[in-house]
């Protein structure tokens, strides 16, 4: 809309942590203690919740800022490296039509994907502005609003899914913060400080979540209705090459 700022660019959120792929615990775990930061951005700011604003009216958690989260690696083919390093920023990869972010511009929308009983298809992730790989799941977090504190389900489908269904925080926010306005109700901000959940609940599969929460576990048997093989890298690369 004419006269609305775009927001935060790309590079606002993404400039700012370190890279998931200098982290060969990355490759078996989530999260790794990282002091690697570079100057953040005053999006990156509040995110990191370095500023004593950064909390708003919410309870300030307690947490540590050294540890990189929601950042377990993708070991993509040399196949797909090439393709995504070939790809422009703001165009889309022709053929995973998985979309290269802008540095300077704002993210697609991240979508959730489909659950087990649709065929638990996962939605692509996009591909990082700098690096030639997909971008994280604390990065699609950084994208949507989210704190660093947060933390996701340590899969990489959960916590991408964890994401593209949430209402992005700062769009909470704003709405909360206008009705609360709208019902004259006076602020509080909160003084105590909140201790962060048990981590091995990031960790649970659908079976123990459910009796862990005491619910029925809801299917997760991935229905392929379609009966559509999926094509190997190398053959789309074999093709490509005889076309040339």
């Amino acid at each position: 809309m004419p006269g609305l700022s775009s927001g935060p660019s790309c590079y606002d959120a993404l400039s700012h942590p370190p890279d998931a792929n200098g982290f060969e615990e990355l490759l078996a775990s989530d999260a790794v203690s990282s002091a690697q930061y570079g100057y953040p951005t005053a999006y990156a700011a509040e995110i990191r919740c370095l500023r004593n604003d950064s909390w708003f009216l919410g309870e300030i958690r307690e947490w540590n800022p050294d540890l990189l989260t929601s950042s377990a690696r993708t070991e993509h083919t040399s196949i797909s490296r090439r393709r995504f390093h070939e790809t422009d920023q703001g165009k889309v990869e022709p053929i995973s039509r998985f979309y290269r972010l802008s540095k300077d511009g704002v993210s697609n929308t991240l979508r959730a994907g489909t659950d087990g009983a649709r065929g638990a298809f996962t939605s692509p992730r996009p591909i990082h502005y700098q690096y030639d790989r997909c971008i994280t799941v604390r990065e699609m977090a950084r994208l949507h609003g989210f704190p660093d504190w947060f933390r996701f389900h340590a899969t990489k489908w959960h916590g991408a899914r964890q994401i593209g269904n949430a209402v992005p925080p700062p769009l909470a926010r704003h709405i909360a913060t206008k009705v609360r306005e709208a019902l004259g109700a006076v602020a509080v901000r909160p003084d105590n400080i909140v201790a962060l959940g048990d981590p091995k609940l990031l960790w649970f599969d659908l079976t123990q979540a459910a009796e862990y929460f005491g619910v029925e576990a809801p299917p997760s048997r991935r229905d392929r209705k379609s009966g559509a093989r999926k094509r190997r890298q190398v053959d789309i690369e074999r093709e490509r090459l005889m076309a040339l």
